[in-house]
């Protein structure tokens, strides 16, 4: 079960960067600002309105002069920081989070709006410090409990992220985000059955939610119980009928049910909606190849490979269209495009060795096929190819990663 961004700090990050030009209204009367030297007021309230206007850089500007003129004006750090996060420079808006924090070592707000942006790096050891701290400060809240499990998840720290993550849950069992990435690091930690159980809780508790059946149908399809996976996915669709991810898991299901034309329309739907949805684009493709229509499947996973370049995806399914239409030299170039991406794609060695056989290039094939073998030994298709091209003993090649 695959495991995104967290709502809860899409909702944060969404407050502290659409937050409308009211905000000076609001905070008109408040101690740091209602007390505030002239000047620096009038530059703040000038920062306001541009950062209103969407000129980020303009706006932090008009911040940073707030603050040389008091350098005490809390505000005015957080909202730089704002302009600077919404500029695209996330280290000076860490920085400006950080100043805050220190004139103001209380708010929670700044320390967590640091940490956030911290995650946003992918800097998890600093991230998991700031939610630490926030936690001192506030150690009631469950979205500071979320965001440490969050942390700790994509540390791989499983038993730990569980732990934050259930006291998450504890303190908010209407929360929807703790309780898919709670299943999520259940399922990491190995344990199906408990990551199964906390979703049927939540579903519970949650009835309206189309985001946790989806999830559960997800898990019980990775497990081949394809009639409940159908039934869970059908519940999410009851619960919000345009609900992309259930209708590409129920496109996925058909599909490989053997039901392409049914999984076409599902995810036809998707792309009514969604042009550009690139697990859709993918998934048509998908469903094109298998009903044989290999022009529309390669103009599909060509501009799948245009929305997501960085995935391997679209060009080992090329691969493969080109391995089908006995287009060898065609099909080993998209699998070396895809190892490229992906050094650790072993069915796309594998394919390559394929095509390279059939291409009557035996010795190539070889050093395809000991790729594959390294990186997964006990992949039966290249076992079976291992033996057909008589190579009990394949060589350690790293010739093609060269090449």
């Amino acid at each position: 079960m695959a495991c995104n961004r967290s709502l809860c700090h899409a909702f944060r990050i969404f407050f502290l960067m659409i937050w409308p030009l009211g905000v000076l209204f609001f905070v008109a009367g408040s101690g740091s600002f209602g007390q505030q030297i002239p000047a620096a007021q009038r530059a703040y309230e000038e920062g306001l309105r541009l950062e209103n206007a969407g000129r980020h850089e303009q706006a932090a500007q008009k911040f940073l002069e707030a603050i040389a003129i008091n350098p005490e004006f809390g505000d005015a750090y957080y909202w730089l920081g704002s302009s600077e996060l919404r500029a695209g420079k996330t280290e000076d808006a860490i920085k400006a989070f950080l100043q805050l924090a220190q004139i103001e070592p209380a708010n929670v707000k700044a320390v967590l709006a640091a940490a956030d942006a911290y995650v946003g790096l992918e800097l998890y050891d600093d991230a998991l410090a700031l939610y630490s701290r926030a936690l001192r400060l506030d150690p009631k809240s469950a979205i500071v409990r979320y965001d440490l499990g969050y942390v700790l998840f994509h540390k791989k720290e499983y038993t730990d992220a569980i732990s934050e993550l259930e006291k998450a849950v504890s303190l908010d069992p209407s929360g929807i985000p703790a309780y898919r990435l709670l299943a999520s690091a259940y399922l990491a930690a190995g344990n199906a059955s408990v990551a199964q159980k906390r979703l049927y809780e939540a579903m519970v508790r949650n009835p309206k939610s189309p985001e946790l059946p989806t999830d559960l149908a997800n898990m019980l399809l990775g497990e081949h119980r394809v009639p409940e996976a159908e039934q869970q996915f059908e519940s999410a669709l009851a619960a919000s009928p345009d609900y992309a991810p259930a209708q590409l898991g129920l496109a996925k299901l058909y599909r490989r049910n053997g039901q392409a034309a049914l999984a076409l329309k599902e995810v036809s739907a998707v792309l009514k909606q969604e042009p550009k949805n690139a697990a859709a684009v993918l998934e048509k493709g998908q469903c094109e190849y298998a009903l044989g229509s290999l022009d529309s499947a390669a103009r599909d996973f060509e501009e799948f490979s245009r929305l997501e370049p960085e995935s391997a995806e679209g060009e080992y399914l090329l691969g493969l269209l080109d391995l089908t239409a006995s287009r060898y030299p065609s099909a080993v170039n998209h699998f070396k495009q895809a190892v490229q991406k992906d050094a650790k794609f072993a069915d796309a060695y594998y394919y390559m060795a394929e095509a390279y056989y059939r291409h009557h290039q035996k010795d190539k094939a070889k050093e395809a096929l000991a790729l594959c073998l390294e990186i997964d030994p006990t992949n039966q298709k290249a076992m079976g190819l291992r033996a057909t091209l008589g190579a009990p003993d394949l060589p350690h090649a790293r010739m093609l990663q060269r090449k």
